[in-house]
C-alpha cells in the first residue's frame, strides 16, 4: 500500500492514547497505610480485635501509619485523616483506659513513653503522646484501650506545650440561655463518656 494513504504518525499516537486503556495505577498510599492498619488491628485473619495493636485502636493506628509516610516522605505539615484527631509537635492527645480500678500504674507507664499533661481521673489518664510511641502503647500491660478525644474544649484554645486544662465536667459545661449546658459541650461530654463506656466493657 503507497505510504501515502498511511495515517499521519501524530494522528496514530493520539488515538493510541484515546483507545488504549492505561495500566492499573498502583495501590493507592491511603489504601496501603489503612491496610497495614487493619493488620496491625485485626490480625493475619482480618476478623476479630485479636491483632498485635490491637489495644491502641484502629484510629490511632492509621493515624501512626500515615505520621511514619509523612516523616518518610519529608512533608512540611502532617494533616491525619481522623477525624477530629489533636496532633500537635509530633504528640496526639488521647485518653487510655487502665485495666485496673485506678489509673497510677498506666500514668507511670504512659509517662515513661513519652507522654506529657499527663492527668488521671479514676480509670482515665489523658495526655499528649509521641505519635511514634503507639506500637509501645498498644503493648503496655496496664492499658485496657484507647480513645481519641475528639471534643472541642479548653484545652484546644491552648498553644502547643501549655498544660492541658481540667476535663470539664457536665455541671461547669458553660450555659445555655435557657438555662442548661450547650448543644456543643454536651455532646462532647456525651461521646467522651460513650468511649470510655466501650472500652470499659470489653
Amino acid at each position: 500500500m503507497p505510504s501515502s494513504s498511511l495515517l499521519p504518525t501524530g494522528l496514530i499516537l493520539l488515538l493510541a492514547t484515546v483507545l488504549i486503556p492505561a495500566p492499573s495505577p498502583a495501590q493507592p498510599r491511603s489504601d496501603s497505610l489503612r491496610a497495614e492498619a487493619l493488620r496491625d488491628f485485626h490480625g493475619p485473619d482480618r476478623t476479630g480485635k485479636d491483632g498485635p495493636l490491637a489495644k491502641a485502636g484502629l484510629d490511632l493506628l492509621l493515624l501512626y501509619h500515615e505520621y511514619r509516610a509523612f516523616r518518610r516522605e519529608g512533608g512540611d505539615s502532617f494533616a491525619p485523616s481522623v477525624p477530629g484527631a489533636r496532633v500537635t509537635d509530633g504528640h496526639v492527645s488521647i485518653d487510655a483506659i487502665a485495666k485496673a480500678s485506678t489509673a497510677q500504674e498506666l500514668r507511670a507507664d504512659l509517662c515513661a513513653l513519652g507522654l506529657t499533661d499527663a492527668a488521671a481521673a479514676g480509670r482515665v489518664v489523658s495526655g499528649r503522646l509521641p505519635i511514634n510511641q503507639v506500637p509501645a502503647l498498644a503493648r503496655v500491660e496496664s492499658l485496657r484501650g484507647v480513645v481519641l478525644p475528639r471534643a472541642k474544649t479548653q484545652r484546644d484554645l491552648s498553644p502547643p506545650g501549655a498544660p492541658m486544662a481540667a476535663p470539664v465536667s457536665p455541671s461547669a459545661s458553660t450555659p445555655s440561655p435557657s438555662g442548661g449546658p450547650t448543644d456543643t459541650g454536651m455532646l462532647g461530654f456525651l461521646g467522651g463518656v460513650l468511649g470510655v463506656l466501650v472500652l470499659t466493657e470489653l
